[in-house]
């Protein structure tokens, strides 16, 4: 009878062991983020409400290619995330782009969704900034922190101004 006993048990403290074991080796397969901050200054000023978005640079098929993103706040500061709101980079190499654009032309008190006809559209960074190919813009994260952590963008000129087409319901 006591063989009987500890027949039973065996099982049921193999796939205990066994559970204990696959839990801890499982991660969230999400790689280890570096809290990180920086600076976006446009013209020697602070640029305030400018999108700071980082591309990997990827490193092969498997390699990590989440996109990384933060506004700046009144100072022209950034505090990027990957899964939620100031969270970090992956450490690597990025590819930066940064912009800011802003309606014109409404009538006071109209919304976007309100106006008729296409909304325009003036940029306040240069309109480059705004593609990874075209920035130039580029910027690595180790466990020391962001290198470059500011970022100073000069104007090229007068700002552009866009026109998108206003969507139908």
């Amino acid at each position: 009878m006591r063989y009987a006993r500890k027949s039973r048990r065996l099982p049921i403290l193999l796939c205990v062991a066994t559970l204990v074991v696959a839990l801890a080796g499982c991660g969230d397969g999400r790689p280890a983020l570096v809290r990180v901050t920086g600076t976006v200054q446009l013209d020697g000023k602070p640029l305030e409400g400018a999108i700071v978005s980082f591309q990997p640079v990827a490193q092969g098929r498997d390699a990590f290619q989440r996109p990384s993103s933060a506004v700046t706040d009144a100072e022209g500061k950034f505090s990027p995330g990957t899964y939620g709101p100031d969270d970090g980079l992956p450490p690597g190499k990025y590819r930066v782009t940064i912009q800011k654009r802003q309606p014109v032309g409404a009538a006071s008190g109209t919304s976007e969704s309100q106006a008729s006809g296409p909304v325009r559209y003036q940029w306040i960074t240069p309109r480059r900034l705004a593609d990874p190919d075209t920035s130039g813009l580029e910027a690595e994260v180790t466990s020391s922190g962001l290198e470059p952590s500011v970022f100073e963008l000069e104007s090229d000129g007068p700002p552009e101004v866009e026109f998108a087409p206003q969507e139908v319901e």
